[in-house]
C-alpha cells in the first residue's frame, strides 16, 4: 500500500472508531471507570466484537489504552468532548474559499461560549509537559495564569510549590471549568480569581514574581501576542519571571496546528521562536531564553526576567 493512502486510510478508520466509541457512550463509561470490552457491551447496548475492534483501532493513536487486566481506560480525561469539534473540518473547502473560519475562537463572545466544554480536554492534551514546566521554573510565590482554561500549567506549579498562591484569569465562563479542575486537585485554597478578558484585564502593578502564558499565544496574531504581553509585564516584580508554552512553527504538528487554527480563529498561528523572542525583549524583558519540552519538537517554554 502506498504511503498517502495508507495514512488517509488509518486516519479515515481512527475518526470513524473514535466517532463509534462516542456515539455508543464507550469513553463516557471508561472515563468514569475502567471496564472490559463484555462489560461496555453489556452497559453500552452494543456486540462485544464490535467493541473489541473499535478500542483496539483507537489503541494504537493512543486514545485508549488496554490494562494488565484486560479492561480499557482512556489516556486523558473528557476525550469525548472533543467530539463536537469533528464537523469543523467539513468547512475547511468553504473556508478555503473564502478566507473566513467557521468560528472565531479568538473573540472573547465566541470563546466565552466555545471554551468551557474543551478547556479538561485540551488540558489532557499536554500529559507531563505542565510538570515539566514546574520544574523548569523558579518556584513561584504569587502566579499569574493568564487564560488559565483548566488550569494545568498552574496546577503543576502549585502542586509543585507549596507556598504558591496563583491568580487565574480568563473569561467569566471558562473560570467555571477552571474552578471545577482546580477543586479536583485538591487545590481550592491556593487559587483566586480574575475574570475577564486578558487583553482588557486590570492587574495591580508588580503583584507577581511568575506571569504564565500557557498555549494560548497561537490564536492571536504576532501584533496581539506582542501587545498583550507588553501590557502584562508591568504586573511582574522587577526580577520575576514570564514564561511562555507554546507550539511552534516548525514542530512536527506545526501545519496541522496551523490548519485547525485557519478554521478556528480570524488569525491565529503557530509562531516561530524568534517572534516570541522579540516579544519578551520589545516588552523590556532581559535574560530571554527558550527550552524544548515534551521531547516532541512541537513544544517549547520561552522566559525573560524583568529587570
Amino acid at each position: 500500500m502506498n504511503a498517502p493512502f495508507k495514512k488517509l486510510s488509518e486516519a479515515a478508520s481512527t475518526v470513524a472508531a473514535y466517532s463509534t466509541a462516542v456515539q455508543l457512550g464507550l469513553l463516557d463509561r471508561i472515563d468514569r471507570e475502567p471496564a472490559a470490552p463484555a462489560e461496555l457491551a453489556r452497559s453500552c447496548g452494543a456486540h462485544e466484537r464490535g467493541v473489541r475492534v473499535v478500542l483496539a483501532a483507537l489503541e494504537p493513536g493512543g486514545f485508549v489504552e488496554r490494562m494488565a487486566d484486560g479492561r480499557y481506560r482512556p489516556t486523558v480525561p473528557g476525550l469525548a468532548s472533543l467530539h463536537p469539534i469533528l464537523p469543523l473540518w467539513d468547512h475547511l473547502p468553504e473556508s478555503t474559499r473564502t478566507g473566513r473560519p467557521v468560528f472565531a475562537g479568538d473573540d472573547p463572545a465566541t470563546a466565552a461560549e466555545v471554551y468551557p466544554a474543551h478547556v479538561a480536554f485540551l488540558a489532557g492534551l499536554w500529559q507531563d509537559q505542565p510538570a515539566e514546566v514546574a520544574q523548569r521554573l523558579r518556584p513561584p510565590k504569587r502566579l499569574l495564569d493568564v487564560g488559565a482554561g483548566a488550569a494545568p500549567w498552574s496546577i503543576a506549579l502549585a502542586t509543585a510549590s507549596p507556598s504558591c498562591r496563583v491568580t487565574a484569569l480568563d473569561l467569566p465562563p471558562v473560570l467555571r471549568a477552571t474552578r471545577h479542575a482546580v477543586s479536583r486537585a485538591g487545590l481550592d485554597d491556593r487559587f483566586d480569581y480574575l475574570p475577564g478578558d486578558m487583553f482588557n484585564a486590570v492587574i495591580a502593578p508588580e503583584s507577581y514574581d511568575l506571569i504564565l502564558i500557557g498555549q494560548v499565544c497561537h490564536l492571536f496574531d504576532e501584533p496581539s501576542c506582542a501587545e498583550l504581553i507588553r501590557d502584562l509585564v508591568p504586573a511582574l516584580e522587577p526580577g520575576g519571571t514570564f514564561a511562555v508554552v507554546d507550539a511552534m512553527a516548525g514542530g512536527p504538528t506545526a501545519a496541522a496546528c496551523d490548519l485547525s487554527l485557519y478554521l478556528r480563529t480570524r488569525r491565529g498561528a503557530v509562531h516561530p521562536p524568534k517572534a516570541y523572542r522579540g516579544w519578551l525583549e520589545g516588552a523590556g524583558l532581559v535574560d530571554v531564553d527558550a527550552a524544548e519540552i515534551g521531547g516532541d519538537g512541537d513544544t517549547v517554554l520561552i522566559t525573560g526576567t524583568r529587570r
